[in-house]
């Protein structure tokens, strides 16, 4: 995988690829992180006087034109990021119009196109629909982590038309992420929350032989315990995943850490829903994260998103910010609580990724890397 510090780009027009699917409340960025990770690619490519073209989705329009995901809300961002660069916008893709932007773009300017996904195509990773996105650059420039997972147009198609390299992004990404599959230091632990199951599976079954302990919270801990017949009532869990959760056990043994007390909410007289762990399960969860000398955390531990429920992911993050070696996060809802309680200083790495994160890590062959030549 060439990276493109390794290539001539000077004088280059470049497609970037970049994931700047932002949340969004109100018709605002709720948070403009994405956007800063990718300064770095831009800026080096206008150092090179490249003009560069810019590809990104934005929410899940499936196909159709939805006005409210339109990319001019990142245009307006990246222009109060980069004042003194000139930067276009047009909610036109793979239409006539584009081609005109494109040969009028001058050096070290900026277009930055319509939401790639309000077409189909994208997503069906068409190849007519590739061809005209390359047909606007020389090279393209892979810089979108958190899609690589995904064998769409813009990440896999157009690399059969363009020489393709990676993003200083991407390349941090495979490279910090790689310190956790290649010679870790111990102790390592994952700690795991969130609630799909099926989504860790993978990772479990990859570290367990080489981490020595998995801490688990979340639905995913409730997920496990129901499947050992504790009862659970109203709480949020998954059914119907009895072998993922066996196959989980089995693998990782007296590894994995559930939790020994949780915090309720009482529903009615008798139901009631698990919300986070308790205070004993936090304290024993943090001794292991002080002892720790490699941590990867995907995955929050309770309802964070509820004051009264959000102490054992707090408790974590505060834990894990006190550690003074390797510690690695990836996931939305992890990393924007952390954001939210400003607790994002004293990383080793936050991962953009986090489908893809754990994809990678689980050991599967992502088709953007695979693009690439990542895997050769």
């Amino acid at each position: 995988m060439k990276s493109i510090a390794e290539v001539d780009v000077e004088n280059k027009a470049v497609f970037l690829r970049v994931d700047w699917n932002l949340p969004l409340k109100d018709g605002k960025i709720v948070d403009d992180n994405r956007i800063k990770s990718t300064l770095p690619t831009i800026n080096y490519l206008r150092k090179k006087n490249c003009r560069i073209i810019i590809g990104t989705h934005l929410g899940r329009p499936e196909g159709k034109i939805v006005h409210e995901l339109s990319t001019k809300i990142l245009a307006k961002k990246l222009l109060e990021l980069l004042p003194e660069t000139n930067i276009l916008q047009t909610d036109f893709v793979v239409e006539p119009e584009v081609k005109k932007f494109v040969e009028n773009l001058e050096t070290k300017e900026i277009l930055i196109l319509g939401n790639l996904r309000w077409h189909r195509e994208e997503e069906e990773n068409n190849p007519k629909f590739a061809k005209i996105l390359a047909s606007y650059a020389d090279i393209f420039v892979n810089d979108a982590f958190a899609v690589s997972h995904r064998a769409h147009a813009s990440v896999e198609a157009i690399t059969k038309y363009l020489p393709s390299y990676a993003g200083v992004l991407l390349e941090k990404e495979v490279v910090s992420l790689s310190v956790l599959t290649e010679n870790p230091r111990h102790p390592f632990i994952l700690i795991l929350g969130g609630a799909k199951i099926k989504d860790k599976i993978g990772l479990i079954e990859k570290f367990a032989p080489v981490c020595d302990k998995i801490l688990v919270g979340g639905c995913l801990a409730i997920t496990l315990q129901y499947s050992r017949g504790k009862k659970v009532s109203k709480s949020k869990f998954e059914s119907n995943v009895s072998d993922i959760a066996k196959r989980i056990f089995k693998v990782a043994g007296k590894k994995l850490i559930l939790p020994v007390d949780q915090k309720i909410k009482k529903i009615g007289k008798k139901d009631f829903s698990i919300m986070d762990i308790g205070d004993k399960t936090l304290l024993l969860f943090k001794k292991e994260i002080r002892n720790a000398k490699t941590i990867f955390w995907n995955g929050n531990v309770g309802y964070s998103e509820s004051k009264k429920f959000e102490s054992g992911t707090l408790g974590i993050a505060r834990a894990v910010r006190r550690n003074k070696f390797v510690k690695i996060v990836a996931g939305g809802d992890t990393v924007g609580f952390l954001k939210s309680h400003k607790i994002v200083d004293n990383f080793t790495f936050i991962s953009t990724g986090g489908g893809a994160a754990l994809e990678f890590l689980a050991g599967e062959k992502l088709p953007g890397l695979v693009a690439l030549g990542y895997y050769k």
